[in-house]
């Protein structure tokens, strides 16, 4: 019999919860060892690597950084020399990457 924390009726053993308040029953009996069933322990865990699209997505990523620092540096370029028309064809040129490649 399991008593109720709550009201302290007596349930029977089988029931999970009180039937008078309804409150969840703990039982006090801890788990028996059971007979050893021979099954081998368990493996380690070996690392299968990154997915295919995780690396994919990682270096498209990589790809849109490298070309917003080469628009970076040349328009850093250009406030420095004052000169503004290389920024014009840098920018069409990685606009047209872009496009192309799909970033």
């Amino acid at each position: 019999m399991i008593t109720c924390t709550k009201c302290g009726t007596r349930n029977a053993d089988n029931t999970l919860a009180c039937a008078r308040c309804g409150n969840k029953l703990q039982s006090s009996r801890r788990a028996t060892a059971g007979p050893d069933t021979g099954t081998a322990p368990l493996e380690p865990f070996r690392h299968q690597g990154v997915s295919p699209d995780l690396l994919r997505s990682l270096k498209r990523m990589l790809e849109a950084w490298a070309y917003v620092l080469i628009l970076g540096s040349v328009a850093a370029a250009c406030i420095v020399y004052r000169i503004w028309w290389p920024l014009y064809p840098t920018v069409a040129l990685i606009a047209l990457l872009l496009w192309l490649r799909r970033v």
